[in-house]
C-alpha cells in the first residue's frame, strides 16, 4: 500500500508535471503546423485540387529574396521554366534564406502569362527537405520517445533541485541564488549535449538550434515559476502549522502560569506573608501588597491571552512579582535589574520573565547567611537573566518541561533560539530580542 507523505506528493508532483512540459514542448510543433496551413490555405482540399497543376523539376534554382518580402527563385539552365514566385509567408514558414539552393515542384499560373508558384520543397541545399522538421519534428518515432523522455527527465531533475530548495532553512543565497544558478547550467549543459545524446542533429557552425533553445528557456521558467509558487504555498502551510503550534503552546502556557501563581501553595505564602504585614501593623505596606498581588493576577490573565508585550509591560509586571516574593523572603532575595531605556519598546513573549524567577526561587536555598541575588540586564539585544546556584540540602527534581515550553515558544514566536548556560557557579538564560519591526 502507498504511503503519500508531504514528501512523496511533491515528488509525484513534480513527475506529473514534467511529463505534461515534455509534451507540450514536443507537441507543440503540430499546432504551429496546423496554423500555419490554415493561414496558407495548405488544407488537404486544397492541395488535392492543385494536384493537377503540379509540375516537378529536375533541375535547382537559386532563391533571391526582393526588398518587399517575397522572393523568386531562379531556375538553373536547362529547367523549362525561368522562376518561381515564392510568397513572404513561405519564406518564414519553411526558414529560407537569401541564395538557398532548391529542387521543387510548383504549381502552374491560373492566368496566362503569370509566374509560376511554390508547391513543395524536395530538396533545399542539397538535402532532402523535412517541412516538419522545421517545427522540431522528430525523424523517426524511437527519436520522438526519447526525446520526450529526455525532456522530462531535465524538468524532473530542475524541479527538484528548486523546490527542495524552499523546504530549508537558511540564507537567500542557500535557498534561490545556488539551485536557481544549478538549474540553469544544468538547463545550458543540457542543450549543448543533445546532439551527442542524439536527441538533436548537430546544427552548422555558428548557428544555434533556436526551437531547442526556447525549449530549454520554457523549462527553465516553468520550473522557476512553479518553484515560487509552491514556495508561497509551502510557506503559507508552514505559517498555519505555526500558528496552530503557538495557539497551542500559549493556551498550555497561559494554563500552566495561571496554575504556578493560582495554585493553594502560592496562595498561601502569599496570605500568609500578608497576614504577617497585618500583625505587625504595616498597614501600608500591607495596601501596598495587596495591591501588587491584584496587578500579578490581573496581567497573568490579561495579558495570558496575548502573544506579545513589551519590554517595560514586561518589568513593570516583574517589578509588582518581585515585590511579593522580597516580602516573603525579607532580607534574603533581591533582585538587580538594569535594562538600557532603548530596549524599554522592544517587543517580547508574554510571561517569558516570570517562570525563570519562579525556577531560581524553587530551586536554589534561600537564606540570611546565603541570600540570592537574580540578576536582569540587557546584553547586546538579549535580555540576560542570570542567578547563583546554591544547591538546596534537599533538591527538588526538575522536570525542566517550563523551559523546554518557554524556548520552544520564543522560537516560534522571535524566530531565535534562547541560550541556556550552566556552569559550576551560575545559571544563565539569554532571550534574544528582534528588531521593533521584526515580529509580525
Amino acid at each position: 500500500m502507498i504511503k503519500y507523505t508531504p514528501k512523496s506528493r511533491i515528488i509525484w508532483s513534480n513527475i506529473l508535471l514534467s511529463i505534461a512540459v515534455s509534451l507540450l514542448i514536443n507537441f507543440s510543433y503540430l499546432l504551429v503546423m496546423f496554423e500555419s496551413q490554415n493561414s496558407d490555405k495548405d488544407r488537404p482540399q486544397w492541395i488535392a485540387e492543385n494536384e493537377a497543376r503540379k509540375i516537378e523539376i529536375a533541375s535547382e534554382g537559386t532563391l533571391h529574396i526582393m526588398p518587399d518580402g517575397y522572393a523568386y527563385l531562379l531556375m538553373d539552365q536547362g529547367s523549362p521554366i525561368d522562376s518561381v514566385y515564392v510568397n513572404s509567408g513561405r519564406i518564414w514558414r519553411y526558414g529560407l534564406k537569401e541564395g538557398d539552393r532548391m529542387e521543387v515542384t510548383v504549381l502552374e499560373p491560373k492566368v496566362k502569362g503569370a509566374h509560376h508558384t511554390l508547391f513543395t520543397i524536395s530538396k533545399l541545399n542539397g538535402e532532402n527537405y523535412d517541412y516538419g522538421a522545421r517545427f522540431d519534428k522528430p525523424d523517426t518515432n524511437s527519436r520522438t520517445a526519447l526525446q520526450i523522455i529526455c525532456y522530462a527527465l531535465l524538468m524532473f531533475v530542475v524541479l527538484t533541485i528548486v523546490t527542495r530548495s524552499t523546504r530549508k532553512k537558511g540564507s537567500l543565497w542557500s535557498r534561490y541564488f545556488v539551485p536557481y544558478s544549478v538549474s540553469l547550467l544544468i538547463v545550458v549543459a543540457f542543450f549543448f549535449a543533445a546532439p551527442i545524446l542524439g536527441i538533436k542533429a548537430d546544427v552548422p557552425r555558428g548557428e544555434l538550434d533556436i526551437m531547442m533553445m526556447l525549449k530549454c528557456l520554457f523549462i527553465y521558467v516553468v520550473a522557476a515559476l512553479y518553484a515560487r509558487i509552491y514556495d508561497l504555498l509551502y510557506q503559507r502551510q508552514r505559517m498555519e502549522i505555526k500558528n496552530a503550534q503557538l495557539k497551542t503552546e500559549n493556551l498550555s502556557t497561559r494554563y500552566s502560569a495561571l496554575m504556578s501563581q493560582i495554585s493553594p501553595h502560592f496562595l498561601f505564602n502569599s496570605l500568609n506573608s500578608l497576614s504577617m504585614l497585618v500583625r505587625e501593623k504595616l498597614n501600608d505596606k500591607a495596601l501596598t501588597y495587596i495591591e501588587r498581588l491584584s496587578y500579578v493576577f490581573r496581567y497573568i490573565i490579561q495579558n495570558g491571552q496575548n502573544t506579545l508585550s513589551t519590554v517595560a509591560d514586561e518589568l513593570q509586571f516583574i517589578d509588582a512579582y518581585r515585590y511579593l516574593l522580597e516580602v516573603r523572603y525579607a532580607e534574603k532575595l533581591f533582585f538587580d535589574i538594569d535594562i538600557d531605556p532603548t530596549y524599554m519598546s522592544r517587543q517580547m513573549p508574554s510571561l517569558a520573565l516570570q517562570p525563570l524567577i519562579e525556577n531560581a526561587v524553587k530551586h536554589n536555598s534561600i537564606t540570611r547567611s546565603n541570600p540570592l541575588t537574580i540578576t536582569i540586564r540587557t546584553e547586546k539585544d538579549a535580555i540576560v537573566i542570570s542567578n547563583p546556584i546554591i544547591p538546596k540540602i534537599e533538591s527538588e527534581i526538575s522536570t525542566g518541561i517550563g523551559l523546554q515550553n518557554l524556548s520552544s515558544r520564543w522560537q516560534m514566536i522571535t524566530g531565535q533560539d534562547i541560550e541556556v548556560i550552566r556552569t559550576e557557579k551560575e545559571f544563565i538564560v539569554r532571550l534574544p530580542l528582534s528588531d521593533e519591526n521584526s515580529i509580525e
